[in-house]
Protein backbone atom coordinates (compact mmCIF):
# COMPACT_ATOMS: atom_id res chain seq x y z
CA UNK A 1 0.00 0.00 0.00
CA UNK A 2 1.34 3.34 -0.80
CA UNK A 3 0.79 4.89 2.56
CA UNK A 4 2.60 8.50 1.78
CA UNK A 5 -0.31 8.99 -1.54
CA UNK A 6 -3.03 7.66 0.48
CA UNK A 7 -3.07 9.69 3.40
CA UNK A 8 -2.28 13.20 1.89
CA UNK A 9 -2.02 14.58 5.57
CA UNK A 10 1.49 14.18 4.76
CA UNK A 11 1.98 16.48 2.05
CA UNK A 12 -0.70 19.09 3.57
CA UNK A 13 1.72 18.40 6.57
CA UNK A 14 5.22 19.31 4.94
CA UNK A 15 3.86 22.49 3.59
CA UNK A 16 3.80 23.41 7.49
CA UNK A 17 6.93 22.93 7.39
CA UNK A 18 7.85 24.80 4.50
CA UNK A 19 5.70 27.59 5.69
CA UNK A 20 7.53 27.62 8.50
CA UNK A 21 11.28 27.86 7.21
CA UNK A 22 10.11 29.95 4.01
CA UNK A 23 7.57 32.90 5.57
CA UNK A 24 10.06 35.71 5.64
CA UNK A 25 12.20 34.37 2.11
CA UNK A 26 12.88 35.85 -1.46
CA UNK A 27 15.21 36.30 -3.71
CA UNK A 28 15.57 32.93 -5.86
CA UNK A 29 12.72 31.09 -7.03
CA UNK A 30 13.50 28.03 -5.34
CA UNK A 31 13.75 29.38 -2.01
CA UNK A 32 12.97 27.67 0.98
CA UNK A 33 15.84 28.72 3.71
CA UNK A 34 14.80 29.81 7.06
CA UNK A 35 14.41 33.29 8.15
CA UNK A 36 16.05 34.19 11.13
CA UNK A 37 12.62 35.33 12.31
CA UNK A 38 11.61 31.36 11.53
CA UNK A 39 14.15 29.99 13.76
CA UNK A 40 14.11 32.15 16.26
CA UNK A 41 10.41 31.40 16.45
CA UNK A 42 10.49 27.78 15.99
CA UNK A 43 13.01 27.77 19.15
CA UNK A 44 11.13 29.65 21.44
CA UNK A 45 8.05 27.34 20.52
CA UNK A 46 9.24 23.95 19.91
CA UNK A 47 6.97 22.26 17.94
CA UNK A 48 4.98 18.99 19.38
CA UNK A 49 6.92 16.14 19.04
CA UNK A 50 7.36 12.44 20.64
CA UNK A 51 9.83 10.12 21.27
CA UNK A 52 10.92 8.35 17.83
CA UNK A 53 9.61 4.81 17.32
CA UNK A 54 13.07 3.95 17.36
CA UNK A 55 16.28 4.63 19.54
CA UNK A 56 18.55 6.65 17.67
CA UNK A 57 22.50 6.15 17.87
CA UNK A 58 23.50 8.71 20.62
CA UNK A 59 25.68 11.15 19.14
CA UNK A 60 26.41 14.80 19.06
CA UNK A 61 27.62 17.78 15.93
CA UNK A 62 27.42 14.94 13.49
CA UNK A 63 29.44 12.53 15.93
CA UNK A 64 28.84 9.16 17.61
CA UNK A 65 29.70 8.93 21.26
CA UNK A 66 32.90 7.14 20.41
CA UNK A 67 33.65 10.09 17.85
CA UNK A 68 32.69 7.97 14.32
CA UNK A 69 30.88 9.96 11.82
CA UNK A 70 26.92 9.86 12.24
CA UNK A 71 24.14 9.71 9.45
CA UNK A 72 20.81 9.89 10.33
CA UNK A 73 18.30 9.18 8.40
CA UNK A 74 14.75 10.97 9.04
CA UNK A 75 12.03 8.33 8.16
CA UNK A 76 8.00 10.02 9.02
CA UNK A 77 7.25 12.52 6.02
CA UNK A 78 5.85 10.30 3.88
CA UNK A 79 5.51 6.41 4.33
CA UNK A 80 7.76 4.18 6.58
CA UNK A 81 6.54 4.18 10.31
CA UNK A 82 4.32 0.91 10.12
CA UNK A 83 5.62 -1.98 12.38
CA UNK A 84 6.61 -3.84 8.84
CA UNK A 85 8.48 -0.92 7.79
CA UNK A 86 10.35 -0.19 11.04
CA UNK A 87 11.12 -3.74 11.14
CA UNK A 88 12.85 -4.04 7.29
CA UNK A 89 14.63 -0.06 7.96
CA UNK A 90 16.29 -1.06 10.58
CA UNK A 91 17.16 -4.56 9.38
CA UNK A 92 19.08 -2.61 6.08
CA UNK A 93 20.51 -0.17 8.09
CA UNK A 94 21.91 -3.07 10.55
CA UNK A 95 23.36 -4.20 7.60
CA UNK A 96 24.71 -0.89 6.39
CA UNK A 97 26.25 -0.61 9.56
CA UNK A 98 27.72 -4.15 9.87
CA UNK A 99 29.49 -3.47 6.75
CA UNK A 100 30.60 -0.23 8.19
CA UNK A 101 32.20 -0.92 11.17
CA UNK A 102 35.82 -2.53 11.30
CA UNK A 103 35.14 -4.03 14.45
CA UNK A 104 32.19 -6.63 13.23
CA UNK A 105 32.85 -9.66 11.03
CA UNK A 106 30.75 -8.49 8.46
CA UNK A 107 32.92 -5.87 7.68
CA UNK A 108 33.91 -5.29 4.24
CA UNK A 109 37.47 -3.85 3.66
CA UNK A 110 37.60 -0.04 2.26
CA UNK A 111 34.30 1.02 3.72
CA UNK A 112 34.35 4.08 5.68
CA UNK A 113 33.80 3.69 9.39
CA UNK A 114 30.14 5.61 9.65
CA UNK A 115 27.54 4.72 11.68
CA UNK A 116 23.86 5.25 10.09
CA UNK A 117 21.35 6.04 12.35
CA UNK A 118 17.54 5.36 12.00
CA UNK A 119 14.56 8.25 13.52
CA UNK A 120 11.30 6.78 13.06
CA UNK A 121 8.52 9.27 13.56
CA UNK A 122 4.50 8.93 13.42
CA UNK A 123 3.61 11.09 9.89
CA UNK A 124 1.33 13.21 12.11
CA UNK A 125 4.09 15.06 14.29
CA UNK A 126 7.08 14.30 11.76
CA UNK A 127 6.71 17.01 9.89
CA UNK A 128 6.74 19.47 13.44
CA UNK A 129 9.79 17.55 14.73
CA UNK A 130 11.75 17.95 11.60
CA UNK A 131 10.61 21.67 11.82
CA UNK A 132 11.99 22.24 15.15
CA UNK A 133 15.02 19.88 14.25
CA UNK A 134 15.91 22.33 11.20
CA UNK A 135 14.87 25.77 12.96
CA UNK A 136 17.49 24.59 15.95
CA UNK A 137 20.48 23.52 14.06
CA UNK A 138 19.36 19.60 15.00
CA UNK A 139 18.93 18.47 11.22
CA UNK A 140 19.39 15.44 10.23
CA UNK A 141 21.31 14.38 7.19
CA UNK A 142 19.05 12.28 4.84
CA UNK A 143 15.18 12.62 4.51
CA UNK A 144 12.68 10.23 3.24
CA UNK A 145 10.87 8.92 1.85
CA UNK A 146 9.27 11.87 0.59
CA UNK A 147 7.02 12.95 -2.73
CA UNK A 148 8.40 15.13 -5.49
CA UNK A 149 5.69 18.20 -4.02
CA UNK A 150 7.24 17.86 -0.84
CA UNK A 151 11.04 17.15 -1.70
CA UNK A 152 11.07 20.48 -4.28
CA UNK A 153 9.45 22.63 -2.29
CA UNK A 154 12.48 22.33 0.63
CA UNK A 155 14.42 24.01 -2.03
CA UNK A 156 17.39 25.94 -0.69
CA UNK A 157 17.11 23.64 2.13
CA UNK A 158 18.59 20.42 0.05
CA UNK A 159 22.09 19.35 -1.10
CA UNK A 160 22.82 19.51 -4.85
CA UNK A 161 23.61 16.19 -5.25
CA UNK A 162 25.63 16.38 -9.02
CA UNK A 163 29.26 16.44 -8.25
CA UNK A 164 28.36 13.76 -5.89
CA UNK A 165 26.99 11.38 -8.75
CA UNK A 166 29.92 12.51 -10.84
CA UNK A 167 32.58 11.91 -8.28
CA UNK A 168 31.55 8.67 -6.70
CA UNK A 169 30.48 6.97 -10.08
CA UNK A 170 27.10 6.38 -9.36
CA UNK A 171 25.59 4.18 -11.83
CA UNK A 172 22.27 5.58 -12.85
CA UNK A 173 22.49 3.46 -16.21
CA UNK A 174 18.92 1.60 -14.92
CA UNK A 175 17.24 4.52 -14.41
CA UNK A 176 15.91 6.60 -17.66
CA UNK A 177 16.83 9.97 -17.94
CA UNK A 178 13.20 11.30 -17.68
CA UNK A 179 12.63 10.04 -14.41
CA UNK A 180 16.30 11.77 -13.19
CA UNK A 181 15.11 14.71 -14.69
CA UNK A 182 12.39 15.39 -12.42
CA UNK A 183 14.43 15.57 -9.69
CA UNK A 184 17.01 18.41 -11.46
CA UNK A 185 15.21 21.76 -10.21
CA UNK A 186 17.02 24.92 -12.19
CA UNK A 187 20.53 22.51 -12.72
CA UNK A 188 20.24 21.36 -9.13
CA UNK A 189 19.94 17.95 -8.63
CA UNK A 190 17.94 17.39 -5.53
CA UNK A 191 17.28 13.18 -5.84
CA UNK A 192 17.62 10.11 -7.08
CA UNK A 193 14.49 8.33 -8.51
CA UNK A 194 13.71 5.51 -5.88
CA UNK A 195 10.02 3.99 -5.97
CA UNK A 196 8.31 5.59 -8.74
CA UNK A 197 4.18 5.61 -9.55
CA UNK A 198 3.34 5.73 -13.08
CA UNK A 199 -0.09 7.18 -13.70
CA UNK A 200 -1.74 5.00 -16.25
CA UNK A 201 -6.18 3.97 -17.26
CA UNK A 202 -7.82 1.34 -14.45
CA UNK A 203 -10.48 -0.29 -16.56
CA UNK A 204 -13.51 -2.36 -14.95
CA UNK A 205 -14.00 -5.09 -17.88
CA UNK A 206 -17.09 -5.90 -16.54
CA UNK A 207 -18.95 -2.70 -17.73
CA UNK A 208 -17.08 -2.70 -21.38
CA UNK A 209 -17.78 -6.43 -21.49
CA UNK A 210 -21.57 -5.69 -20.56
CA UNK A 211 -21.61 -3.03 -23.34
CA UNK A 212 -19.72 -4.80 -25.57
CA UNK A 213 -16.74 -2.55 -26.49
CA UNK A 214 -13.44 -3.51 -26.79
CA UNK A 215 -10.93 -2.96 -24.20
CA UNK A 216 -8.54 0.05 -24.70
CA UNK A 217 -5.17 -0.28 -26.11
CA UNK A 218 -2.08 -2.05 -23.70
CA UNK A 219 0.79 -0.04 -26.07
CA UNK A 220 0.91 3.83 -27.01
CA UNK A 221 0.82 4.28 -30.31
CA UNK A 222 -2.49 1.68 -30.86
CA UNK A 223 -5.43 2.80 -32.17
CA UNK A 224 -9.02 2.41 -30.93
CA UNK A 225 -11.46 0.66 -32.90
CA UNK A 226 -9.89 2.26 -35.97
CA UNK A 227 -9.32 5.40 -34.39
CA UNK A 228 -6.34 7.62 -32.78
CA UNK A 229 -6.12 6.87 -28.96
CA UNK A 230 -6.75 10.56 -27.85
CA UNK A 231 -9.00 12.37 -25.26
CA UNK A 232 -12.10 12.78 -28.08
CA UNK A 233 -11.82 8.83 -28.30
CA UNK A 234 -11.65 8.76 -24.51
CA UNK A 235 -14.58 11.06 -24.38
CA UNK A 236 -16.90 9.01 -26.72
CA UNK A 237 -15.83 5.60 -25.32
CA UNK A 238 -16.86 7.31 -21.72
CA UNK A 239 -20.09 8.97 -23.09
CA UNK A 240 -21.15 4.91 -24.32
CA UNK A 241 -19.74 4.16 -20.69
CA UNK A 242 -22.23 6.57 -18.86
CA UNK A 243 -25.61 5.11 -18.12
CA UNK A 244 -28.08 6.56 -15.95
CA UNK A 245 -30.97 4.74 -14.17
CA UNK A 246 -32.73 3.36 -16.98
CA UNK A 247 -30.25 1.49 -18.72
CA UNK A 248 -29.69 4.88 -21.18
CA UNK A 249 -26.00 5.72 -22.30
CA UNK A 250 -24.54 9.57 -22.50
CA UNK A 251 -24.41 9.18 -26.16
CA UNK A 252 -28.16 8.48 -26.27
CA UNK A 253 -31.05 11.03 -27.00
CA UNK A 254 -32.69 10.23 -23.91
CA UNK A 255 -30.31 9.90 -21.37
CA UNK A 256 -31.23 11.85 -18.11
CA UNK A 257 -28.47 13.85 -16.49
CA UNK A 258 -29.54 13.98 -12.86
CA UNK A 259 -29.95 9.89 -12.52
CA UNK A 260 -26.78 8.73 -13.45
CA UNK A 261 -25.46 5.26 -11.95
CA UNK A 262 -22.75 4.46 -13.47
CA UNK A 263 -20.08 6.83 -14.97
CA UNK A 264 -17.26 6.43 -18.11
CA UNK A 265 -14.61 8.36 -16.72
CA UNK A 266 -12.75 9.69 -13.68
CA UNK A 267 -9.17 10.99 -12.79
CA UNK A 268 -9.60 9.57 -9.01
CA UNK A 269 -8.47 11.61 -5.49
CA UNK A 270 -6.72 14.36 -8.56
CA UNK A 271 -10.36 16.54 -8.42
CA UNK A 272 -9.14 19.75 -6.30
CA UNK A 273 -5.67 19.91 -7.73
CA UNK A 274 -6.00 22.20 -10.96
CA UNK A 275 -2.37 21.46 -11.87
CA UNK A 276 -3.21 17.63 -11.49
CA UNK A 277 -6.28 17.78 -13.82
CA UNK A 278 -4.33 20.12 -16.47
CA UNK A 279 -1.42 17.14 -16.34
CA UNK A 280 -3.75 14.19 -16.77
CA UNK A 281 -5.48 15.88 -19.40
CA UNK A 282 -3.07 18.46 -21.08
CA UNK A 283 -0.19 16.79 -20.92
CA UNK A 284 3.31 18.63 -19.05
CA UNK A 285 3.75 22.22 -17.96
CA UNK A 286 4.00 24.40 -15.17
CA UNK A 287 2.30 27.67 -13.67
CA UNK A 288 5.75 29.14 -13.39
CA UNK A 289 7.48 30.93 -16.31
CA UNK A 290 11.18 31.01 -17.50
CA UNK A 291 11.80 33.64 -15.39
CA UNK A 292 10.90 31.90 -11.99
CA UNK A 293 9.06 34.81 -10.72
CA UNK A 294 5.70 34.95 -13.14
CA UNK A 295 2.49 32.80 -13.13
CA UNK A 296 0.84 31.42 -16.26
CA UNK A 297 -1.03 28.75 -17.19
CA UNK A 298 0.26 26.93 -20.39
CA UNK A 299 -2.61 26.30 -23.78
CA UNK A 300 -2.09 22.45 -23.14
CA UNK A 301 -3.46 23.10 -19.46
CA UNK A 302 -6.32 25.19 -20.54
CA UNK A 303 -7.04 22.22 -23.10
CA UNK A 304 -6.93 19.81 -20.41
CA UNK A 305 -9.33 22.13 -17.42
CA UNK A 306 -11.75 22.83 -20.14
CA UNK A 307 -12.03 18.85 -21.17
CA UNK A 308 -12.55 18.04 -17.70
CA UNK A 309 -14.97 20.39 -17.02
CA UNK A 310 -16.66 19.77 -19.58
CA UNK A 311 -17.06 15.88 -19.21
CA UNK A 312 -18.28 16.66 -15.48
CA UNK A 313 -20.47 19.57 -16.34
CA UNK A 314 -21.48 19.32 -20.23
CA UNK A 315 -21.28 15.49 -21.32
CA UNK A 316 -21.81 13.71 -17.97
CA UNK A 317 -19.46 10.96 -18.05
CA UNK A 318 -17.28 12.50 -15.25
CA UNK A 319 -18.69 12.43 -11.82
CA UNK A 320 -18.89 15.61 -9.93
CA UNK A 321 -18.32 16.06 -6.55
CA UNK A 322 -21.67 14.79 -4.99
CA UNK A 323 -21.41 11.78 -7.36
CA UNK A 324 -17.70 11.67 -6.07
CA UNK A 325 -18.66 11.44 -2.11
CA UNK A 326 -21.01 8.51 -3.11
CA UNK A 327 -18.93 5.95 -4.53
CA UNK A 328 -17.47 4.00 -1.77
CA UNK A 329 -16.30 7.03 0.53
CA UNK A 330 -14.52 8.60 -2.64
CA UNK A 331 -12.60 5.15 -4.26
CA UNK A 332 -14.47 5.62 -7.42
CA UNK A 333 -12.99 2.82 -8.97
CA UNK A 334 -13.84 0.39 -6.29
CA UNK A 335 -17.07 0.81 -6.26
CA UNK A 336 -17.96 -0.92 -9.51
CA UNK A 337 -19.59 2.02 -11.17
CA UNK A 338 -16.35 3.82 -12.71
CA UNK A 339 -15.78 2.11 -16.27
CA UNK A 340 -11.98 3.95 -16.80
CA UNK A 341 -9.96 5.77 -14.01
CA UNK A 342 -6.91 7.30 -14.30
CA UNK A 343 -4.90 6.79 -11.51
CA UNK A 344 -0.81 5.92 -10.57
CA UNK A 345 0.32 2.62 -9.59
CA UNK A 346 0.10 2.76 -6.00
CA UNK A 347 -3.83 2.62 -6.68
CA UNK A 348 -2.71 -1.17 -6.26
CA UNK A 349 -3.33 -0.49 -2.56
CA UNK A 350 -7.04 0.34 -3.16
CA UNK A 351 -8.89 -1.35 -6.05
CA UNK A 352 -10.11 -3.87 -3.93
CA UNK A 353 -11.06 -2.66 -0.14
CA UNK A 354 -8.61 -3.96 3.09
CA UNK A 355 -12.24 -5.57 4.54
CA UNK A 356 -15.74 -6.60 2.72
CA UNK A 357 -16.24 -8.17 -1.16
CA UNK A 358 -14.83 -6.05 -3.38
CA UNK A 359 -17.13 -4.57 -6.08
CA UNK A 360 -14.65 -4.35 -9.08
CA UNK A 361 -13.38 -8.45 -9.49
CA UNK A 362 -12.04 -8.25 -12.96
CA UNK A 363 -9.78 -5.04 -14.17
CA UNK A 364 -6.56 -4.26 -16.03
CA UNK A 365 -4.63 -1.20 -16.90
CA UNK A 366 -4.25 0.88 -20.53
CA UNK A 367 -2.14 3.39 -21.63
CA UNK A 368 -3.54 7.24 -21.55
CA UNK A 369 -4.11 8.59 -24.29
CA UNK A 370 -1.95 11.39 -26.29
CA UNK A 371 -2.78 14.54 -25.23
CA UNK A 372 -3.62 18.17 -27.28
CA UNK A 373 0.20 18.69 -26.87
CA UNK A 374 0.82 15.78 -29.28
CA UNK A 375 2.45 13.76 -26.21
CA UNK A 376 1.57 11.26 -24.01
CA UNK A 377 2.23 12.09 -20.92
CA UNK A 378 2.32 9.34 -17.79
CA UNK A 379 1.68 11.84 -15.00
CA UNK A 380 4.08 10.54 -12.00
CA UNK A 381 4.10 10.45 -8.12
CA UNK A 382 7.35 9.06 -6.86
CA UNK A 383 9.37 8.97 -3.22
CA UNK A 384 12.75 9.31 -3.22
CA UNK A 385 15.66 10.47 -0.36
CA UNK A 386 16.87 13.35 -0.11
CA UNK A 387 19.88 15.37 1.64
CA UNK A 388 19.58 18.13 3.79
CA UNK A 389 22.54 20.60 3.14
CA UNK A 390 23.57 21.41 6.54
CA UNK A 391 24.57 17.51 6.99
CA UNK A 392 28.38 18.02 8.64
CA UNK A 393 29.09 14.73 6.43
CA UNK A 394 27.60 15.16 2.79
CA UNK A 395 30.56 13.37 0.98
CA UNK A 396 28.87 10.10 3.85
CA UNK A 397 25.31 11.39 3.69
CA UNK A 398 25.60 10.15 -0.51
CA UNK A 399 26.85 7.00 0.56
CA UNK A 400 23.86 6.61 2.40
CA UNK A 401 21.44 7.66 0.50
CA UNK A 402 22.60 5.16 -2.68
CA UNK A 403 22.86 2.96 -0.55
CA UNK A 404 19.11 3.03 0.51
CA UNK A 405 17.79 4.25 -2.67
CA UNK A 406 19.06 0.48 -4.58
CA UNK A 407 17.44 -1.27 -1.65
CA UNK A 408 15.18 -3.29 -2.92
CA UNK A 409 14.14 -4.52 0.43
CA UNK A 410 12.76 -1.36 0.99
CA UNK A 411 10.91 -0.67 -2.22
CA UNK A 412 9.02 -4.05 -1.62
CA UNK A 413 7.80 -3.43 1.64
CA UNK A 414 7.06 0.39 0.98
CA UNK A 415 4.94 -1.56 -1.51
CA UNK A 416 6.66 0.61 -4.77
CA UNK A 417 7.72 0.33 -7.65
CA UNK A 418 11.38 0.50 -7.75
CA UNK A 419 13.13 2.70 -10.58
CA UNK A 420 15.58 0.57 -10.78
CA UNK A 421 14.67 -1.50 -14.04
CA UNK A 422 16.71 -4.96 -12.42
CA UNK A 423 14.31 -4.58 -9.41
CA UNK A 424 11.20 -4.40 -11.22
CA UNK A 425 10.37 -8.03 -12.35
CA UNK A 426 10.36 -8.91 -8.49
CA UNK A 427 8.06 -6.16 -7.91
CA UNK A 428 5.62 -6.90 -10.37
CA UNK A 429 5.68 -10.91 -9.03
CA UNK A 430 4.70 -9.66 -6.11
CA UNK A 431 1.70 -7.95 -6.91
CA UNK A 432 0.82 -10.80 -9.38
CA UNK A 433 0.05 -13.03 -6.36
CA UNK A 434 -1.99 -10.46 -4.80
CA UNK A 435 -4.12 -9.96 -7.70
CA UNK A 436 -4.32 -13.78 -8.85
CA UNK A 437 -6.14 -15.12 -10.96
CA UNK A 438 -6.24 -11.93 -12.77
CA UNK A 439 -3.89 -11.07 -15.08
CA UNK A 440 -2.51 -7.98 -15.17
CA UNK A 441 -0.50 -5.99 -17.96
CA UNK A 442 2.10 -4.25 -15.66
CA UNK A 443 3.99 -3.76 -18.92
CA UNK A 444 1.66 -0.97 -19.46
CA UNK A 445 3.28 0.52 -15.82
CA UNK A 446 6.87 -0.24 -16.80
CA UNK A 447 6.58 1.95 -20.90
CA UNK A 448 4.55 4.84 -19.62
CA UNK A 449 7.37 5.10 -16.70
CA UNK A 450 9.70 6.38 -19.11
CA UNK A 451 7.20 9.00 -19.99
CA UNK A 452 6.97 11.21 -17.37
CA UNK A 453 5.75 15.09 -16.61
CA UNK A 454 8.53 17.42 -16.94
CA UNK A 455 8.49 19.50 -14.81
CA UNK A 456 6.59 17.91 -12.36
CA UNK A 457 3.12 18.86 -11.49
CA UNK A 458 3.95 18.83 -7.87
CA UNK A 459 6.83 21.17 -8.70
CA UNK A 460 7.62 24.31 -6.78
CA UNK A 461 5.98 27.84 -6.60
CA UNK A 462 7.25 30.70 -5.03
CA UNK A 463 4.95 31.19 -1.83
CA UNK A 464 4.23 27.43 -1.89
CA UNK A 465 1.54 27.04 0.48
CA UNK A 466 -0.09 30.14 -0.54
CA UNK A 467 -0.09 28.98 -4.45
CA UNK A 468 -0.54 25.62 -3.61
CA UNK A 469 -3.91 26.65 -1.64
CA UNK A 470 -4.99 29.12 -4.71
CA UNK A 471 -4.18 25.94 -7.21
CA UNK A 472 -6.23 24.06 -5.33
CA UNK A 473 -9.23 26.17 -4.99
CA UNK A 474 -9.87 26.56 -8.26
CA UNK A 475 -9.60 22.71 -8.93
CA UNK A 476 -12.40 22.65 -5.78
CA UNK A 477 -14.40 25.23 -7.77
CA UNK A 478 -13.96 23.91 -10.99
CA UNK A 479 -14.83 20.17 -9.76
CA UNK A 480 -17.89 21.92 -7.67
CA UNK A 481 -19.62 24.63 -9.48
CA UNK A 482 -21.48 24.53 -12.93
CA UNK A 483 -22.08 27.31 -15.81
CA UNK A 484 -18.04 28.62 -14.83
CA UNK A 485 -16.14 30.17 -17.72
CA UNK A 486 -12.93 27.85 -17.25
CA UNK A 487 -10.77 30.07 -19.29
CA UNK A 488 -11.82 33.46 -17.20
CA UNK A 489 -11.20 31.25 -14.06
CA UNK A 490 -7.66 30.51 -15.20
CA UNK A 491 -6.65 34.52 -15.53
CA UNK A 492 -8.45 34.96 -12.35
CA UNK A 493 -6.01 32.08 -10.89
CA UNK A 494 -3.32 33.42 -12.77
CA UNK A 495 -3.32 37.08 -11.77
CA UNK A 496 -3.74 35.74 -8.24
CA UNK A 497 -0.68 33.86 -8.61
CA UNK A 498 1.37 36.54 -9.37
CA UNK A 499 0.26 38.62 -6.48
CA UNK A 500 1.54 35.63 -4.63
CA UNK A 501 4.76 35.42 -6.58
CA UNK A 502 5.51 38.73 -6.51
CA UNK A 503 4.67 39.20 -2.32
CA UNK A 504 7.35 35.61 -2.24
CA UNK A 505 10.24 38.07 -3.67
CA UNK A 506 10.11 40.84 -1.93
Amino acid sequence: MYESRSRPRALIALVGVIALLATACGGTSQSASPSAAAVESAAATPAPSETPLVTPVPGQGGLTSDGRPLIRWFVGLGTGERPEHIAVEQAVVDAFNAAHDPKNAAYVAGNSDVVLSLEIYRNAVAYDTLATQIATGNAPDVIGPIGIRALQSFGDQLLDLSSYISSSGADLSEIPQSLIDVYNVDGKQIGIPMAVYPSFIYYNKKLFDEADLPYPPHKVGETYDGKDWNWDTVAELAKKLTVDANGASAADADFDATNIVQYGLDSQWTENDARAWSTVFGGSGSAVAADGTTAQWPDNWRTGLQFYYDGVWNGHFIPAKPAVDGMAGGNTFQSGQIAMDVVHLWFTCCVYPAEGTPAVTDWDIAVVPTGPDGKVTSKLHADTIGILNSSKHPDLAFEVLTYLASSPELTQVWGAMPARASAQDAFFASLDERFAPLEIDWQVAKDLLAMPDVPSHEAFMPDFPRADAANKALGSKLWTTPGLDVNAEIDALVTELNGIFSSAGG
